[in-house]
């Protein structure tokens, strides 16, 4: 009995292989050793034993062993084993990848019946958790879609928390109209001139008017907020209330850029602020020279049609309100009036005033400025989430971008009036 490349050889003396027998198998019966009515039947007594056609050469094992270590050498020059054990890895977690499933806040799955029961505090605090763990499954199920450029569409909810947290304080937003797009540009027909009325006698020809159309566009830009949050405040923020914060840091952010666009807004990579629609004349103006006086304010009101009037404010920077409220009458009386009641504004005049210190110093606008000027919403908000920058990864925060998309436009010129200082 030999041992050659892990298989167990009977052998006769002339070395001829007689029988292969396993490791785990009995050595077979010599026919010798075998009954003789068993052999009989097994094979005739006159026939000779038949041997392999050829009979594996004997291998010493050392010889085997080098074999496989010089194949083992060639394997792993090929495919390093690194790469090897990836590859390997990756077809194991193939076979046994459950498909994952959005899950809510208790760890259940989330299904779209247990995302409508969600307030709306817990899909903002589910969601950016989602954003900052990469769960798409969850962003999916919470989100409002994917956004064209990619990222996902925030829960209507964390929007409108937004916004009502900009209204509820003053804001440009809350002083024009704003009104939903449902695409990119829209244009406004404005009356230029309108119909003419005349008499008639009866039976006589009556005269034709045509009412003379012009277009203000409303063209749509974006406008993008970045916020670091650190990675332990979003993770944790099912034990701790943040969305109060997020939404006030985002709300303040976005307030602030929509009050200065709308006043002094580029009409390029921006919406068209007052102060633009003024130099290309579109809001008419009355001049001031030297010291603001009561009789410039005077000259700006009546600048405005007096069916604008009812409705009308004052927007002015800081400095110019420091000098109307020392302004008085002959009498010693001032005409500035503080507030009637907490959240009010100010009036001069009887007329409201807004500050609005992005406004330049030597303009004053007066006006109805929801007829005036509309401001264009797209009503979505997107969001991106990266670890991917410098400041990100090396103190573990997470850069939160907000894109909001707004247009906005001065829609009807003689509905605001402009005094402008000279000095």
């Amino acid at each position: 009995m030999r041992k050659i490349n892990g298989k167990t050889y009977m052998v006769e003396d002339d070395g001829v292989t007689a029988n292969e027998v396993t490791e785990n198998e009995p050595a077979e019966i010599p026919a010798e050793e075998a009954p003789a009515e068993e052999a009989e039947a097994e094979a005739p007594a006159e026939a000779p034993a038949e041997a392999p056609a050829e009979a594996p050469a004997e291998t010493p094992e050392g010889d085997v062993d080098e074999a496989a270590q010089k194949a083992a050498k060639a394997i792993m020059a090929a495919l390093p084993l690194d790469k090897l054990t990836k590859a390997v890895d990756k077809l194991t977690e193939q076979q046994i990848k459950v498909t994952p499933k959005a899950k809510d806040l208790m760890g259940q799955e989330l299904t779209k019946e247990k995302v409508a029961k969600m307030t709306g505090r817990e899909k903002i605090v589910k969601f950016f958790q989602a954003c900052v763990q990469s769960d798409h499954t969850t962003l999916k199920a919470l989100s409002e879609g994917t956004a064209a450029d990619g990222g996902y569409l925030f829960p209507d909810e964390f929007r409108a928390e937004i916004i009502r947290d900009i209204v509820e304080k003053f804001s440009m937003r809350s002083l024009v109209r704003v009104i939903p797009m449902a695409r990119d540009v829209m244009k406004i027909p404005k009356v230029t001139s309108g119909p003419k009325v005349t008499w008639t006698d009866e039976n006589d020809t009556k005269a034709t008017t045509t009412a003379t159309f012009d277009e203000a566009t409303l063209t749509v830009k974006k406008m993008a907020a970045i916020m670091y949050s650190s990675d332990e405040l979003i993770e944790d923020s099912d034990l701790i209330d943040v969305v109060d914060l997020i939404v006030t840091l985002f709300s303040e952010a976005i307030q602030r850029e929509e009050d200065r666009v709308i006043t002094i807004g580029n009409g390029t990579t921006q919406p068209t602020g007052l102060t633009t629609a003024l130099a290309a004349t579109t809001i008419a103006s009355v001049t001031c020279a030297g010291n603001l006086s009561f009789d410039n304010m005077i000259n700006l009101e009546y600048a405005l049609p007096q069916k604008y009037q009812i409705a009308a404010k004052f927007l002015i920077h800081r400095n110019n309100i420091r000098e109307l409220r020392k302004l008085q009458d002959d009498n010693g009386r001032y005409y500035w009036s503080e507030p009637v009641a907490a959240g009010q504004p100010a009036t001069f005049h009887g007329y409201p005033v807004i500050e609005n210190n992005n406004m330049p110093e030597a303009t004053i606008f007066f006006g109805d400025f929801k007829m005036g000027y509309w401001l264009g919403d797209r009503n979505k908000m997107t969001v991106k989430i990266t670890q991917d920058t410098e400041t990100a990864f090396t103190k573990d925060q997470t850069a939160i971008r907000v894109v909001s998309r707004i247009a906005g436009n001065v829609v009807l010129g003689e509905a605001i009036k402009a005094l402008i200082t000279i000095p």
